[in-house]
């Protein structure tokens, strides 16, 4: 079976341009589809761009190949059946490899003339503003002129996740007003096709966001991705979230007219987090939360927390007070710390994670008996995952040995 990409369709109506594109052979979807707002309907590609890129790791994982039947650009043709695919199977390798049969490939179009990125309001996205909004010395070519927000997974599903892109999406309007830059909000089905192969959203988040920017390359010309991991840790070698591939990943899927970049990959966790509060329109709007179900911190989660001990680390804590409830009780630093050691010694913990840690032990410096501790507290946990995979081992072969005639 083959996964076939229709030509496009493009209408307008009701305040809203839609993207629309048959897609048969791809399992938890027939029908593709991206909305916006009029006001962008001068961005739309209306290329099969968006939708080739927005299937390829759905297809690789079905283990299917492709054939885009719509006008595609062909350098991103190429690049998908090259570097792309190898890169997303080295993180992921249960992906596998596929062709591509563009029936119409045509040259790049003339770039278009507007620098966007994600607007979430997280660490990284108040970062690239920082960087190349809010400062005065970047170059016209890089300064962000527009900002996206899409519904492409993040939210979650269900009416559940509906109602929280909802609540986000008013607040990120609320932002960008302030900033004074459009902001431009996309709606898609894509996740659909994520669903149905088991693909989560960590795992394919920039090919997600990537298929957004080439659905808007007829007003684009860069796309600058928040960067969540620093060079130092970039791989492409199998782990569980595709951010650490993104500096490599993402020159890849870049054409003639379009290019995508990570940015802020030169800046670890901690120095984003500085940087991020010398920007005061942040402090009443940061939002780093992936628990919360209205939109806003919850103050308990790790990610909350491991940012909360930062800012506080560094200082700015008390800006922030209006997103996050600080916890009365002042021993909540040394719990952050502790479990943050924790998931510090685990294999391939995250760089935050180890940011944070490194933090505190340079501002405040942590006692020989918390490393101690949690290096036992390691030590054991790593022992159970080994008699967890050896117990698993010993049940496949069982399984082989009543297979075998």
């Amino acid at each position: 079976m083959k996964i076939v990409i229709g030509a496009p369709v493009v209408e307008t109506g009701g305040g809203r341009t839609v993207y629309a594109v048959d897609v048969t052979g791809l399992d938890g979807i027939d029908r593709l589809r991206f909305s916006m707002p009029e006001s962008a309907a001068g961005f739309v590609n209306p290329r099969a761009d968006a939708a080739l890129v927005a299937v390829l790791m759905p297809a690789m994982r079905l283990r299917r190949d492709v054939v885009v039947e719509g006008p595609v650009t062909d350098e991103l043709v190429w690049n998908l059946r090259h570097d792309v695919p190898a890169i997303l199977r080295g993180v992921r390798p249960e992906l596998s490899s596929l062709t591509i049969d563009a029936l119409d490939a045509v040259p790049p179009s003339e770039p278009g003339h507007a620098v966007a990125t994600a607007y979430s309001a997280g660490v990284d996205s108040y970062g690239t503003l920082a960087r190349h909004h809010f400062a005065a010395d970047v170059p016209d070519a890089l300064r962000v002129t527009h900002l996206l927000f899409n519904d492409v997974g993040s939210h979650g599903r269900g009416e559940r996740g509906r109602e929280l892109y909802r609540r986000r999406l008013e607040r990120r309007r609320e932002g960008a007003e302030t900033m004074g830059l459009p902001l431009i909000d996309v709606d898609s089905n894509l996740d659909a096709a994520y669903a149905a192969p088991g693909l989560g959203f960590q795992q394919t988040h920039t090919m997600r966001n990537a298929a957004v920017a080439h659905l808007l390359a007829g007003g684009l010309r860069h796309f600058l991705y928040a960067s969540s991991v620093p060079y130092r840790d970039v791989t492409a070698t199998p782990i569980y979230d595709l951010s650490y591939a993104d500096p490599m990943l993402l020159p890849t899927l870049s054409t003639g007219s379009l290019t995508l970049r990570s940015s802020g990959a030169d800046l670890d966790r901690a120095q984003k987090t500085a940087l991020v509060a010398q920007v005061p329109h942040s402090y009443d709007r940061l939002d780093v939360c992936t628990e919360s179900v209205d939109g806003t911190n919850c103050s308990t989660c790790w990610k909350c927390r491991r940012t909360m001990l930062t800012l506080d680390l560094l200082g700015a804590l008390d800006r922030y007070r209006g997103v996050f409830a600080i916890p009365n009780d002042p021993r909540w630093r040394e719990a952050v710390l502790r479990e943050g050691l924790d998931r510090t010694l685990q294999p391939r913990s995250q760089p935050s994670t180890r940011g944070v840690v490194e933090l505190y032990d340079e501002r405040v410096g942590i006692p020989r008996a918390w490393w101690v501790s949690a290096r036992g507290g390691a030590t054991v946990a790593a022992a159970r995952r080994a008699a967890r995979s050896a117990s698993r081992g010993a049940v496949r072969i069982v399984r082989s040995r009543r297979r075998t005639p």
